[in-house]
């Protein structure tokens, strides 16, 4: 006759550990991927509405701006209060108002004036290696002021725009502008 064995109970729960910490490291090498993808068409999304302003710019012989904050964008266009295109039948008050701060909300039809990140990305702007704090330039009173520039002549504030994820902080993309091409972004992973 022969003896069956099998398995002790502290048997299977050595082996039930060991499959637990591998999956575990597994997970943690790999990161969120959902976090990931949703910041990188975030990202590209981004690029090709500064793209499209940098156009719009030019074909339309007007200077644009984005207010930031870290998790909405909005679209400004500059109107020149002297101008007669944008001071006529406008109120006195109006008028003081655009003197105060002459870049008001784009009104334009080719392009969304505000864009909101998905919820759990946030940004960061760097502008000639410093820090931009966004507070300095959204004032409820005033109005937004544009911290992003892209002008009627093809030009715009160079500048690094860095999106992270809540949900992963093992990857950043950034978008970066020199001024004259078209703003391009990079995935970067960091090393635990």
């Amino acid at each position: 006759m022969s003896q069956q064995r099998g398995f002790t109970l502290l048997e299977l729960m050595v082996v039930l550990a060991i499959i637990g910490a591998l999956l575990g490291v597994a997970t943690l090498s790999v990161g969120n991927h959902h976090a990931r993808d949703e910041t990188l068409a975030f990202a590209r999304q981004l690029t090709l509405i500064m793209g499209a302003a940098q156009e719009e710019a030019v074909f339309q012989n007007v200077d644009l701006g984005f207010a930031l904050d870290v998790d909405a964008l909005q679209l400004l266009q500059y109107q020149d209060v002297q101008s007669q295109e944008f001071s006529a039948n406008k109120s006195l008050e109006e008028l003081a108002q655009l003197e105060s701060n002459p870049w008001q909300p784009y009104q334009g039809r080719a392009l969304n004036a505000q864009i909101t990140a998905p919820e759990g990305i946030f940004m960061a702007l760097s502008l000639d290696g410093q820090d931009i704090d966004f507070s300095d330039l959204l004032n409820q009173e005033r109005g937004p002021l544009p911290a992003l520039l892209f002008l009627s002549n093809d030009e715009y504030t160079p500048f690094e725009l860095t999106l992270q994820h809540t949900d992963d902080s093992l990857f950043a993309i950034v978008i970066q502008g020199d001024g004259m091409n078209i703003p391009r972004w990079e995935l970067i992973q960091y090393e635990f």
